[in-house]
């Protein structure tokens, strides 16, 4: 059996030349390390740092002009001290996020005490919807307290895994959004003009009660 292009005067089944050999054992090589390299960078995409940054970068891009975008650090409020994994400022409103690096198949429910992430019953996370709500209810007496009272804190979940595109079933819960699509949901839920407030100034105010947890914002 012989076939055209590249393979013109090579016997498909059989190896007849010390050339053929090269050739099969170099496009053998050339196949394993792009498997290799495709799993090396969709294992690297998953990482919680490294899909925690790359989500804070669109935010931000998404929010306006003067949007940030703050991760892993502990606010001191009146409430006490709690902990946020990301908070993002837009110009109309502000986010407490969560982001799911990893997980393909995410399911649960807005009461249930863990989502599934894939096929797996032991791929699990823990809801992070209470810790949303935390970090919510810390925020805005901390903002009414400091003349921001009219500003919104919403929960947001992000998936970001980018072997495939995610698909999610999260009963009472709707604001979770895949990260390719973030820009689509943008265009459906553009900034309220009518919602702007300083950011700058609140931003400022953030920052004085701000203690690292991690990485820097």
């Amino acid at each position: 059996m012989r076939v055209n292009g590249w393979f013109d005067g090579i016997n498909v089944w059989k190896i007849h030349t010390l050339g053929d050999l090269i050739f099969y054992v170099l496009l053998i090589l050339l196949g394993v390390l792009i498997f290799f390299l495709v799993i090396r960078r969709i294992n690297h995409n998953r990482r919680p740092d490294v899909a925690l940054k790359r989500v804070a970068r669109r935010l931000k891009r998404l929010g306006g002009k003067g949007s940030q975008v703050y991760t892993n650090f502990t606010l001191r409020t009146f409430a006490g001290d709690t902990p946020f994994e990301m908070l993002w400022v837009a110009r109309d409103k502000m986010y407490v996020v969560k982001v799911i690096p990893q997980g393909t198949r995410i399911a649960g429910s807005s009461t249930g005490s863990t989502w599934r992430l894939g096929g797996s019953v032991n791929d699990t996370m823990k809801n992070p919807l209470p810790a949303l709500e935390n970090q919510r209810r810390a925020l805005l007496p901390y903002l009414s307290a400091k003349g921001f009272e009219e500003i919104m804190v919403e929960p947001l979940v992000i998936c970001a895994d980018t072997y495939e595109t995610p698909r999610f079933k999260i009963d009472g819960f709707t604001s979770i959004y895949t990260y390719k699509y973030l820009g689509a949901w943008r265009r459906k839920f553009p900034l309220a003009r009518r919602l702007f407030f300083d950011v700058d100034k609140v931003c400022a105010l953030l920052e004085e009660a701000m203690l690292p947890n991690g990485p820097a914002k």
